[in-house]
Order: structure tokens, then C-alpha cells, then sequence
């Protein structure tokens, strides 16, 4: 399910699941300073039965050069998705540790399938964004993204569309970055 478009950044409250799933909020997270510099340590675990995530991971490592930081490549199971693990001392440095679930996939389109023949493939992703205070390791936000694109064959190949998935996700976490502050 996607949730509504809340950006990570400055201003969307935090919340957390208490008792009978009730929600509570925490107040605005920070996960950039007035200085615009990250104040999280980011984690990455890319994935998918379809697509090569080094093509998602090269995506992400451009975002962090532009944003000098270091993308974390982790598997599915790290100890960094878990709840009630503190950062690593080093990581501590930072108040929160940002842990990204990256799910591409490439399937054909369901009108493809109807038919029973070949039509353009569908380019998707799933994600879920986990935001923990790196000292505690306490989670303070979840979210997840999806989107999915029917690939225009006259175009070529495929990977121009997943780029501009990951850009847009990006943007769900970095406004500044969707805004072009990179080169596409």
C-alpha cells in the first residue's frame, strides 16, 4: 500500500505504534541540517528476482556522492532494519540511521498477459523506509513507496525508467535532489 507523500525530511512528524496500533506523533524529524547536510547514516538493501541491483545501487551512490555520504549496502536481514539496535559507535555521529528496502522488478504488462501476446514490459519498485535514532535504535518512522511504469519499447531499453524511479523515490527523501540538484 502506498502511503500518502509525506517527505522524510523536515517536515513530517515522526510516529510511532503504541499499545492496540494506536499512533502516536514524536514531532518533526530533522534528517536535514540548516546546512542542508545529511544528519543520518543510510543503509541500502537492494532486492529483486528481475532486475540487477547494481544498476539501483550505481542510482543511489550518485544521489550520496552529490550528497557526500556513503550508501550502506546490507542485505534484506541486516541488523540495521532491526528495532532496539543502536547504530554502530562510528554511525552515532549522526542522529538517525535510514534503512532503505529497494524492490525492483520488470514483468509484462498485465494487458500483455490478457492478450497472450507481447506487449512492453512493466518497470515497477517497491520500498520501505525505515527511520531509527541511531544511539537508541528506536524506530521513529516507517513508509513505504510503490510505482510502476509501462516501458515505452520505441525508447530502447529499460534502465532510463528505473533511473527515474529511483530519482523520484529519492525526492520522497531528498526534495533537494528531485528539485535537479544533481544531473539526470
Amino acid at each position: 500500500m502506498m502511503l500518502a507523500a509525506l517527505c522524510l525530511h523536515g517536515c513530517a512528524s515522526t510516529a510511532s505504534v503504541g499499545a492496540g496500533g494506536a499512533t502516536a506523533s514524536r514531532g518533526p524529524l530533522q534528517l536535514f541540517g540548516a546546512d542542508a547536510k545529511p544528519r543520518f547514516e543510510f543503509y541500502l538493501a537492494c532486492t529483486s528476482k528481475t532486475v540487477n541491483c547494481e544498476i539501483v545501487e550505481r542510482a543511489f551512490d550518485d544521489w550520496a556522492d552529490w550528497r557526500h555520504l556513503s550508501v550502506h549496502a546490507v542485505a534484506p536481514n541486516d541488523p540495521a532494519f532491526s528495532n532496539g539496535t543502536p547504530s554502530a559507535t562510528g554511525d552515532q555521529a549522526r542522529p538517525y540511521r535510514v534503512v532503505v528496502r529497494y524492490v525492483p522488478e520488470m514483468a509484462l504488462s498485465n494487458s500483455a498477459m490478457m492478450s497472450g501476446g507481447h506487449g512492453p514490459p512493466l518497470v515497477s519498485y517497491t520500498a520501505t523506509v525505515h527511520v531509527f535514532d541511531s544511539a537508541s535504535g528506536s524506530l521513529l518512522k516507517t513508509q513505504s513507496f510503490h510505482d510502476e511504469t509501462v516501458v515505452d519499447q520505441a525508447e530502447g531499453a529499460a534502465n532510463p525508467y528505473l533511473n527515474a524511479q529511483i530519482r523520484a523515490f529519492l525526492g520522497h527523501l531528498d526534495p533537494a535532489y528531485a528539485k535537479g540538484g544533481a544531473s539526470s
